[in-house]
């Protein structure tokens, strides 16, 4: 700040030397003069503004309660300092300025550089003015310091402060409940997540195990329901000899073409090889029970049990997993003109595709028995088995 007054003197001593007038001198002594009682009065403003913070400071420490409004304060007196900062900052560059300008100054500008002065004087008096405000901003704020300071009770600030450090003590109790009962959510997480994998796995045997036995019970289910159709139809067969022949749609559509070296059995001696051959399906024997069929369709095509005899390779067959020859034997049932296993057979080429894994087609199948044949005995169980896919 001294520093400032100097060389404002010194310009001021340069501006008189160039000049040379007596009213510049007066007018120049003013300035200084002015200048003396500027520093001064930053000098006193700078002191009390130490003392105020040194203040205001003591009372952060001590009050805590009133820290919202100490620092509001404390934001009005960095302020106020910020200003005043600031208008020194502005004399400095000035008078740094016209320091500039003196130095081209000549014996011609003297006028100028009076008017400049007097610019000077004028911006002079505005900064006191200036300061003269803040000086009273700072005696506002040094009031309202001084009457939160009458108004605050020590030994309430004593009991914030004791409440305060249990409010503290009791949070870091909590915090450190709260850090452990994490801890413990996330072992029960864990173990939680160990018991959901091992129900899951379990769950998965289960289902695994549940497909075997109910696979298990479609098998024997079919098996029951083959034995069954084969009794009733051995009880179902008539003891003589019947009027009706049932021949196939053309020639070229038999399942197996007659041959001329094999004589032609009679209506009995075809019925009694027929009961032979379905009896060894029935006692497991299923490659003699076909060998049997097959040997009754290449002697007589034509006879009436033809087409059941077709049918019973097609389930020889499906007994021993062969699926596709199994389809390939149920399908040579179509070919013969009102056949009574018809519909039995389409629905069995459903079942062997659902075994043999396709089940898209095994649906369908099953679908076209619901359309070729709408007086089946089949249709519930069909309509069972759409219905659960």
């Amino acid at each position: 700040m001294y520093k400032r007054t100097f060389a404002l003197i010194l310009i001021l001593s340069l501006i008189v030397g160039c000049g040379g007038s007596k009213e510049l001198q007066q007018e120049i002594d003013d300035v200084k003069q002015g200048s003396q009682g500027t520093d001064s009065t930053l000098v006193v403003l700078d002191a009390r503004l130490k003392e105020f913070s040194q203040e205001v400071k003591a009372m952060r420490e001590t009050y805590n309660e009133n820290h919202i409004s100490l620092e509001n304060l404390y934001k009005l007196n960095a302020e106020s300092k910020r200003s005043i900062d600031e208008l020194s900052s502005e004399i400095d560059g000035k008078l740094a300025n016209e320091r500039s300008r003196t130095d081209s100054v000549t014996s011609e500008s003297a006028k100028t550089s009076g008017e400049q002065i007097a610019g000077l004087q004028a911006e002079q008096t505005g900064l006191r003015e200036s300061i003269t405000g803040l000086g009273t901003s700072i005696q506002n704020t040094q009031f309202q310091v001084d009457s939160i300071y009458a108004t605050m009770d020590p030994a309430k600030i004593a009991v914030l402060e004791e409440n305060l450090l249990n409010i503290v003590s009791q949070f870091s109790l909590l915090d450190s409940s709260f850090s452990e009962y994490q801890l413990n959510v996330a072992d029960h997480m864990m173990s939680s997540e160990d018991q959901l994998g091992t129900l899951e796995l379990n769950a998965k045997v289960q289902d695994s195990s549940n497909y075997d036995i109910l696979s298990q019970l479609v098998f024997l289910e079919n098996k029951i329901i083959s034995l069954t159709n084969s009794f009733n139809e051995l009880m179902a067969m008539p003891s003589t000899t019947p009027n009706i022949v049932r021949t196939p749609q053309t020639q070229t559509q038999m399942p197996r073409p007659q041959s001329s070296a094999t004589a032609k059995m009679d209506y009995e001696t075809y019925k009694q090889h027929y009961i032979d051959a379905l009896s060894s399906y029935q006692n497991g024997d299923f490659m003699g029970a076909i060998d049997a069929f097959e040997m009754l369709i290449l002697n007589d095509s034509q006879n009436d049990y033809a087409d059941n005899a077709q049918y019973w390779v097609g389930e020889s067959y499906y007994a021993l997993d062969e699926y596709s020859r199994a389809i390939e034997a149920f399908r040579k049932v179509m070919q013969f003109n009102d056949s009574n296993k018809a519909d039995a057979a389409q629905f069995k080429i459903g079942y062997s595709y659902l075994n043999s894994g396709d089940k898209a087609r095994g649906y369908d199948e099953l679908e076209r028995l619901l359309d070729m044949f709408p007086e089946s005995s089949y249709r519930e169980k069909v309509k069972q088995i759409l219905a659960s896919r």
